[in-house]
C-alpha cells in the first residue's frame, strides 16, 4: 500500500477544493482559458490545465503530452484562485517580499537567504546557461547583476530575478523583488512555492531536460 507523504496529502486537499470554486469567475478575473473539463492556465510560461472535475492539475512541455505537477505549482495555483483580491493591480514598486509592512506586522520576519543560497551554488558558473534558460520564459532582459530579468510568473504577474555569481570574496547570490502588491495577489508563504517553482524550471532548461 502506497503511503502518501504530507506534502501528496495538502496537495489533494487543494485538489478538492478548487473543484468547488466557480471556474467561470476565475477564468474571468485573470483573463483565463477554459473548456468543458478544464481551466488552463500559463506558469512560468509553462502550459497547465487543471481538471474541473477531479482537481488534478497538469503541465505540458510540448503542447500535447501532460504530465503531473508537482506540491509547488498545485499550492501556488490554489492559494492564487482562492485568496487572491477582488481588485489586483500592480504598484510598479519592487520590493524584497521580507520587508512588506503586512510581514512585519504579524512578526513573521523570515529571510530567502538560506534558501536561495543553495539554488544560487547550483547557477554559479553558469552564466551563460542562466541567460539562455532566462530567455525561454517571458522576460525582460534589465543591467542588474551578472544576470538580471523581469520574469512573468503568470501574464499578469512579474517577479524580478538578479543573479550575482561567486567571485574570490562574495558566494553566489540571488535576489527576488516582488511587486509590493504581491500580498494582494497570494499569501507569504506562497512566494516561497513560486520562488521555488522558478529555479526548478531554470535548472531543467540549464540541464537541457523538457525544453
Amino acid at each position: 500500500m502506497e503511503v502518501k507523504s504530507n506534502y501528496d496529502i495538502q496537495a489533494d486537499k487543494c485538489k478538492l477544493e478548487f473543484i468547488k470554486m466557480d471556474h467561470k469567475k476565475i477564468a474571468a478575473k485573470f483573463n483565463l482559458n477554459y473548456d468543458e473539463n478544464y481551466l488552463y492556465i500559463f506558469f512560468y510560461n509553462q502550459k497547465y490545465r487543471l481538471n474541473k472535475k477531479t482537481g488534478d492539475v497538469k503541465k505540458t512541455y510540448d503542447g500535447k503530452n501532460f504530465v503531473s505537477a508537482k506540491y509547488n505549482e498545485i499550492m501556488t495555483f490554489l492559494d492564487l484562485f482562492a485568496y487572491c483580491k477582488d481588485d489586483l493591480s500592480l504598484s510598479g514598486k519592487w520590493i524584497n517580499v521580507t520587508n512588506l509592512k503586512q510581514v512585519f506586522k504579524t512578526g513573521r520576519l523570515v529571510t530567502h537567504t538560506d534558501l536561495f543560497g543553495e539554488h544560487a551554488k547550483r547557477f554559479s558558473g553558469k552564466i551563460d546557461k542562466l541567460k539562455k534558460a532566462c530567455e525561454i520564459l517571458k522576460r525582460r532582459k534589465i543591467n542588474q547583476g551578472d544576470v538580471g530579468y523581469i520574469i512573468d510568473i503568470f501574464d499578469f504577474l512579474p517577479v524580478m530575478f538578479i543573479f550575482y555569481d561567486q567571485d574570490s570574496e562574495f558566494p553566489a547570490e540571488i535576489k527576488l523583488l516582488w511587486d509590493e502588491n504581491i500580498l494582494n495577489f497570494m499569501h507569504y508563504e506562497t512566494t516561497f512555492y513560486v520562488a521555488n517553482q522558478l529555479f526548478d524550471r531554470l535548472e531543467e532548461l540549464i540541464l537541457g531536460e523538457n525544453n
